[in-house]
């Protein structure tokens, strides 16, 4: 089974323009983890104390330079959001990290 952290990764690598996933915690940390953990999620998923929902949800992207950043970011938000459970009041943030050139 999947973790949702993970089956978020795929979903967004999935998507037309997307070039990467970038980690949203500091490098050391990511590095402890990978250490202890195994290969952990580059989508940062906040727990809601209160019921099974995540409470935010965090992807940072790099996209191919065709794309268009505002549009593609509204796609991932919206794919993220159907991958969650109807009525989910979970705040979603893209942050676009970079823009390459495919060559």
């Amino acid at each position: 089974m999947t973790s949702l952290p993970h089956e978020l990764e795929n979903i967004v690598l999935a998507m037309p323009g997307v070039v990467t996933v970038y980690s949203s915690g500091p490098r050391v940390a990511i590095g402890a983890l990978e250490l202890t953990n195994g290969s952990p999620s580059r989508v940062e998923v906040t727990a809601s104390g209160q019921g099974s929902d995540p409470e935010r949800i965090v992807v940072n992207v790099g996209l191919d330079a065709s794309a268009q950043a505002p549009v593609t970011a509204t796609a991932i938000a919206s794919a993220i959001r159907a991958a969650l459970p109807a009525g989910a009041a979970t705040a979603i943030v893209v942050r676009i990290s970079s823009v390459t050139e495919r060559t």
